[in-house]
């Protein structure tokens, strides 16, 4: 009887472990152009096809140095839109995870080396809790080995990354981009600037990340905030209030300006 009993909860174990190693291996990533689906592919698929590295960094994220089992992103492209993926004609690549955050890098920064698609945390079982909120970072998170591949550098590092799309900034993102202001102004220079580091989190007219609010639809932030609030805000929100959004200390407060005028600017537009 204890020996029958033994082995029923052995073959209970055994089961649970079957049902998550077919989750964990049936885990996906969508791969788009310009939002048409091009490809869908499982962890199975991509650790049958291609070559699994372990990758030992100092992550940003935690805070401390972190060692993962991952595919080189140039591998993961390559294999979801072909070998010739590098002459794409797109702008941007938008990085779209579970809870709404979308990170949008630039096509040119996908294209250094040290770009990488983690699916497992090489020195734990399961997935160390990430971030203010402490939550789980599977199925898949980007990470860069360069010392320099950063987040404040405009790297994208989205964890819980569920969805790849390649596409052209103006043409996703019509209500972000300021279409009739030159390259060479502060309201552009702003622009950059938000697109590197807000609409991760926040959409402007419904447009970009669905995790903070929206800051011009239905009223333009600058509308009800003060620009010397907002300005400190921006710079360091953690001295107002607990919150997600990090602090950017490291912009200087003429560039957090021209973030100011670029929210300004598409807060003008958008009466038009």
């Amino acid at each position: 009887m204890i020996r029958a009993i033994f082995w029923m909860k052995w073959l209970s174990i055994l089961c649970l472990l079957c049902v998550w190693s077919a989750n964990v291996y049936s885990a996906k990533l969508v791969f788009s152009e310009e939002g048409e689906v091009v490809k869908e592919l499982t962890l199975g698929v991509m650790k049958k096809q291609l070559l699994t590295h372990q990758v030992s960094i100092y992550d940003p994220q935690y805070g401390k140095d972190k060692r993962y089992l991952a595919f080189s992103l140039h591998d993961v492209m390559a294999l979801a839109y072909g070998k010739s993926w590098e002459g794409k004609l797109c702008t941007d690549v938008k990085f779209a995870a579970l809870d709404g955050y979308q990170a949008v890098s630039s096509f040119d920064k996908l294209l250094e080396q040290g770009g990488y698609i983690v699916y497992r945390d090489a020195d734990l079982p399961g997935w160390e809790l990430i971030g203010r909120s402490q939550s789980n970072p599977g199925p898949f998170y980007l990470v860069w080995t360069g010392s320099k591949q950063t987040p404040k550098q405009a790297f994208p590092w989205p964890y819980q990354l569920a969805a790849v799309d390649t596409v052209e900034f103006k043409n996703q993102y019509p209500a972000l981009y300021p279409h009739s202001v030159k390259e060479t102004t502060s309201v552009f220079a702003g622009f950059r600037l938000f697109k590197d580091r807000c609409m991760k989190c926040h959409a402007l007219d419904q447009q970009g990340g669905k995790v903070g609010p929206d800051l011009n639809a239905p009223r333009s932030i600058l509308s009800y905030r003060d620009a010397d609030t907002l300005r400190e805000y921006i710079r360091q929100p953690s001295k107002f209030r607990y919150t997600q959004m990090p602090d950017h200390t490291d912009l200087s407060f003429q560039q957090i300006d021209s973030i100011l005028e670029y929210l300004a600017y598409q807060g003008k537009s958008a009466k038009n």
